[in-house]
């Protein structure tokens, strides 16, 4: 079977990175060809997470063959509200003017995932007329449900649906148990776009720098936003670095809690960050938006926020009660093989087979 996946890749993010290990794990553990189909060209910074036997196919609407071989199509939407509208499979939007042959659709499997927003999905009955098959696939419960709950999507919830997790390769990560013996390094990476890292970290560290000194208590981050970095330079006790300063594995490794503290406006239908530092080992205090609660459990691997006044509570409740610290470290661990690529997989290609 030959199974293309489809996504914009117009920036090395969380949804190129999903996408790239998930053909990944279609080349290493299949019998299966996996075509990456790029829109206009692929980051060059994934080349080197692509496995050998990944094929790549850049600019395919210019050389749509791609689509027509492949037996199943999982296109990966991000947030692109285009990819779910006819329109732009025949060329007709801002993104591009080339249209593949609707006709050859007709019986095609094709699985749309919503890992950013799902409200475009209401479209999808669009592919009826061409005789498509589709089927959609969200990245968390709370989308899954939405489906069901709101009118908006009457006319597609008999739509066949699934769930599935990002892929995480934990041969890239180091994956150890969390037990701080000096000063307990809380931290956060993320891409330098604007409403991926909150304000108030400045205020947040103010709060907890009243209690704690630079010799019980450190902060790290990499990838700040412009704006906020000279503001957290101020502080001793924390260290900022570029996007990409440090690889993820050497920046998880140097820290003991993951912060997940965006934007409060900003909804992560599943985090890959969240998802790597727990895989890695670490707890996690996170804002309580989104698909978060379907990775971190409250009380049991970390925190879930919603407002300032948690994420202080929280990082002080650790403080105070570090032997918690390896014990929800352990559960992290344990929560996060269900993110292995391997396991991942095995969940794709049940949906994919069926």
């Amino acid at each position: 079977m030959i199974i293309g996946i489809f996504s914009k890749f117009d920036m090395a993010g969380g949804s190129e990175f999903r996408c790239t290990e998930l053909a990944n794990g279609i080349a290493k553990y299949t019998e299966h060809t996996a075509l990456l189909l790029v829109e206009k060209r692929f980051p060059s910074r994934l080349d080197q997470y692509v496995h050998e036997k990944v094929e790549i196919v850049e600019n395919c609407f210019t050389s749509p063959e791609g689509f027509y071989k492949s037996d199943r199509i999982l296109i990966v939407n991000s947030d692109s509200k285009e990819f779910s509208r006819t329109d732009y499979w025949r060329g007709k939007t801002h993104r591009h003017s080339f249209s593949i042959e609707m006709e050859k659709l007709k019986n095609k499997k094709m699985y749309f995932l919503y890992n950013f927003i799902v409200s475009p999905s209401r479209h999808l009955y669009e592919f009826e007329k061409y005789g498509a098959d589709v089927s959609i696939i969200t990245t968390n419960k709370k989308f899954f449900n939405e489906i069901t709950k709101q009118d908006r999507y009457e006319q597609i919830r008999i739509f066949p649906r699934y769930t599935l997790e990002s892929p995480i390769d934990p041969d890239l990560l180091e994956i150890r148990l969390r037990e701080p013996k000096g000063p307990v390094c809380f931290g956060m990476h993320s891409k330098r776009l604007n409403n991926k890292w909150n304000d108030e970290f400045v205020n947040l560290i103010k709060l907890v720098n009243e209690k704690y000194t630079p010799e019980q208590i450190q902060f790290r981050f990499m990838g700040v936003k412009g704006n906020l970095i000279e503001k957290l330079n101020f502080f001793e006790n924390v260290t900022c670095l570029q996007e990409d300063e440090e690889s993820v594995k050497d920046f998880l490794n140097q820290i003991d809690v993951f912060l997940f503290f965006p934007d409060w406006k900003r909804e992560e239908p599943w985090a890959r960050v969240i998802a790597e530092a727990m895989v890695a080992g670490c707890p996690v205090i996170a804002l309580n938006r989104g698909g978060t609660e379907d990775q971190v459990l409250r009380y049991n691997n970390g925190f879930l926020c919603k407002r300032l006044k948690d994420y202080q509570q929280n990082i002080i409740y650790l403080m105070e009660h570090r032997d918690i610290i390896p014990i929800m470290s352990r559960n992290s661990i344990r929560i996060a093989k269900d993110f292995y690529s391997l396991n991942v997989n095995k969940k794709l290609m049940n949906i994919l087979e069926k």
